[in-house]
């Protein structure tokens, strides 16, 4: 099947999107990519594929993007786009990545003449997840960027989609609770798990040292730095431990929301805790096992809203298959995955989330214990190889109607 596949950011850097392509690609689909390009040199990220790229300055993209509900350039521009994609490559099926790209696709659809079924990939709850973000936020931002449109017209965007493919069975439940108009045959769990083979090809063998001089055991953030992240809780938790003497590090690795920066900086930079963290802007994945194997236990501490019980982040999985214990909130996903497993310990609250750091620094055996769980569930359970099935299981029925010539009705 010729399967168009819509990027609208730098393909390379889309882990998920990278896992799924490789996995189309060995069940012998030809895959077409169509992607933006921002002035950097690219190699393909898997071999055989074709991969458009559209020449876009970033900061002209954000700008359209943020204009999108009042003047709908950027909409306009990606239909265009894709019925060119569409024409050019004879494309029989087309994946989109994200709900605010479902209705310029469905356009680009209509603009090609070609009855083709939309696939709709969902990486997040962007409903909700828009009115989070720093760049909707204030008056006159969120006057310009209109991020409560997005829920009103949500259930139209699911609709246009023949597949959606969602990162867990409680985004998918909740969608059809929403929208009684959805069914349940429409949607394709496919969650952020990883794909041991990449895993296995980019880990380094290298001793990495710990950024402290003195001893002690290294609580880990992996990740984008925000309040929406939950790090403020993770730093108000860390202080507490250090009012009782407790003797332990908290290291944080990622970058700072623009807005948080601030307040980060301020309270990382505080005379009772400075000497305890250690910030590093920015990390390789590469790089990620090197982290965990000095670390002791991994924080979650994502805040609990619609966005955050979508699905299970990506640190979740890589905190476990490197064999480390975790300390969550009690978005459902994670806590549905932690406690099944037993690869970790959930709070609901400030004081719990203490308790349970407390519980695992004093253990050492309940640590190992539950850091071999989590890394036994991903390498038997929790990777792709194991949730292939539904991706390509649902590319076998869309081929089978568009043989029969129901597809696209």
């Amino acid at each position: 099947m010729k399967i168009g596949i819509v990027v609208d950011n730098d393909l390379n850097n889309d882990n998920r999107v990278i896992r799924e392509i490789t996995i189309l690609k060995e069940q012998k689909h030809e895959l077409f990519i169509l992607c933006l390009d921002f002035g950097r040199y690219y190699s393909d990220p898997v071999s055989g594929i074709v991969v458009k790229r559209i020449t876009l300055n970033r900061k002209i993209k954000d700008l359209l993007f943020f204009f999108q509900n009042l003047i709908p350039v950027y909409e306009w521009f990606w239909a265009l786009n894709i019925s060119r994609f569409i024409s050019i490559y004879n494309i029989e099926a087309l994946h989109v990545h994200d709900l605010y790209m479902s209705e310029p696709s469905h356009r680009g659809i209509s603009r090609s003449g070609r009855k083709i079924p939309l696939i709709l990939d969902l990486h997040e709850n962007y409903s909700y997840a828009v009115t989070t973000y720093n760049w909707t936020k204030g008056f006159l931002r969120s006057l310009v960027s209109r991020p409560h449109l997005w829920k009103d017209k949500e259930e139209k965007l699911l609709r246009y989609a023949r597949k959606i493919i969602v990162l867990s069975r409680e985004f998918r439940d909740e969608l059809l609770k929403s929208y009684t108009s959805l069914l349940p045959d429409n949607f394709c769990v496919f969650p952020n798990v990883p794909d041991l083979d990449q895993i296995i090809i980019t880990k380094e063998k290298t001793k990495l040292a710990s950024p402290f001089s003195e001893k002690a055991p290294l609580l880990f953030y992996f990740g984008t730095v925000a309040e929406r992240r939950g790090i403020f809780d993770a730093l108000e938790v860390f202080r507490k431990l250090q009012g009782k003497a407790i003797n332990v590090r908290l290291m944080i690795a990622g970058p700072v929301d623009k807005k948080d920066r601030k307040r980060f900086f301020r309270v990382t930079g505080s005379n009772d805790i400075k000497s305890k963290v250690s910030y590093i802007p920015w990390i390789n994945y590469r790089e990620l096992p090197d982290y965990l194997e000095i670390s002791d236990i991994c924080l979650a501490p994502f805040l609990k809203n619609p966005q955050h019980e979508s699905g299970v982040a990506n640190k979740i999985y890589d905190y476990m298959f490197g064999s480390r214990p975790v300390v969550a909130s009690d978005c459902r996903p994670q806590k549905n995955l932690i406690e099944k497993y037993k690869c970790g310990l959930i709070f609901r609250d400030l004081e719990e989330f203490e308790e349970a750091i407390i519980t695992l620094l004093m253990d050492d055996n309940l640590r190992r214990e539950m850091g071999k769980n989590g890394h036994m569930a991903v390498v038997s359970d929790l990777n792709t190889k194991k949730f292939r099935n539904d991706l390509t299981g649902m590319y076998d029925q869309l081929h089978t109607e568009a043989v029969s010539g129901l597809s696209g009705l």
